[in-house]
């Protein structure tokens, strides 16, 4: 692990700190999560949910990840035998990476990627083979991807929405993964956390849905995104039963249980959620807030990508990536993350930033406004 160094959003947080910076960089809302959620989290820790929880999970979370999952994607999965509640999407990554890599095999990830990604795959002593895609659509070169398959591969990963660059994948796209998968004996890990965040016509597909990707699939989400509770690490893994049973026997040596009183929260915000049309404002509100950054930066000269899904745009800068976010920090006052952060080549993302837009409009307003150098007071002119 020592070749990882520290993540390079911990070192610029810091520099945005310092320097008052508005943070762009970081995943994470400037927004309080819905008051239903806060009253749900409050109501179960004062009627005795706070103690320890089934390793696997509340019953009652698990039953309501396999409702949310058939009625919106039309899959089922068994609660008892195909559903594990973890702290957060990362540490589900976590233990489904080690249960199934051994030192030697390989795991195929496509660029860019969530650091996360390649981090475990070296903790649990693989081999990772990056498949590379660019600028501005990230779409997934089947051909790179076949190419990149070997005897020794044990795992694919895939996320869609896809965290930096905001592609989507087809039914086309992952029965073709699929059919590689089951050519080579290897499983697939789909990261959906931002299941709920897609735009325009788009429509997030579930994985497992997809004809012969069922059995060798595990989905992996949380309620981090979806309900702006990044700090709650309440997670899950979706999964066939010997699949579920791998997990869980990593997960109970891990972190044995996600917090009990927060598990009931998002228990209830997720059966209700449909019901109250959450979900469609959501989309709604954070379509506006990626229209109005990708104006910002268009303005400013930075010509951005159109994210189809999750939070993030992705823009060309006119420099060196890490110099230009720095002096961004510095400068005008905004955090960004480098482009090559996100890939094992980092020539890939060398003239690549990418910035947040899970914030207050108001936030984006006064971000846009140092972007083209104005004052804060100026930003809705």
């Amino acid at each position: 692990m020592q070749s990882l160094g520290t993540s390079v959003f911990t070192r610029l947080t810091q520099l945005a700190n310092q320097h008052g910076a508005i943070n762009l960089a970081q995943g994470f809302p400037d927004f309080d999560p819905p008051a239903t959620l806060l009253d749900a989290a409050d109501d179960a820790m004062r009627h005795q949910f706070n103690q320890y929880a089934p390793s696997p999970g509340l019953p009652a979370l698990r039953t309501a990840i396999a409702e949310h999952s058939r009625r919106r994607y039309g899959v089922d999965y068994d609660p008892d035998t195909e559903v594990t509640v973890t702290v957060g999407a990362t540490e589900g990554i976590w233990a489904a990476v080690t249960a199934l890599i051994s030192p030697g095999d390989e795991a195929i990830v496509v660029e860019p990627f969530y650091e996360t990604y390649p981090a475990v795959v070296a903790a649990a002593g693989g081999v990772v083979r990056y498949v590379p895609t660019t600028f501005p659509d990230f779409r997934l070169d089947l051909d790179r991807l076949a190419a990149a398959f070997t005897s020794r591969t044990r795992l694919v990963f895939l996320n869609s929405p896809n965290n930096p660059g905001g592609a989507l994948l087809t039914a086309e796209e992952f029965a073709a993964v699929a059919a590689l998968a089951d050519r080579y004996d290897a499983y697939l890990l789909c990261d959906e956390t931002y299941e709920h965040l897609v735009y325009d016509a788009a429509a997030h597909l579930r994985a497992s849905a997809v004809p012969g990707c069922r059995d060798r699939t595990m989905v992996v989400s949380s309620a981090s995104k979806t309900f702006s509770v990044t700090g709650w690490r309440v997670g899950w893994v979706l999964a066939p039963p010997p699949l579920t049973d791998a997990v869980r026997r990593v997960h109970q040596f891990i972190t044995f249980a996600a917090p009990t009183p927060l598990q009931q929260a998002v228990a209830t915000a997720l059966s209700t959620g449909a019901d109250s049309g959450y979900f469609g404002a959501l989309r709604a509100e954070y379509t506006e807030r990626r229209d109005v950054l990708i104006d910002y930066l268009d303005r400013a000269g930075l010509p951005a990508a159109r994210p189809a899904g999750a939070f993030f745009v992705m823009a060309r800068c006119p420099d060196d990536d890490e110099r230009w976010v720095t002096e961004l920090i510095r400068g005008a006052g905004v955090a960004a993350i480098p482009g090559s952060a996100f890939y094992h080549d980092r020539s890939g993302g060398r003239d690549l930033v990418r910035f947040a837009f899970c914030k207050q409009l108001s936030t984006l307003h006064a971000a846009g406004a140092r972007l083209m150098g104005k004052e804060d007071t100026d930003a809705t002119d």
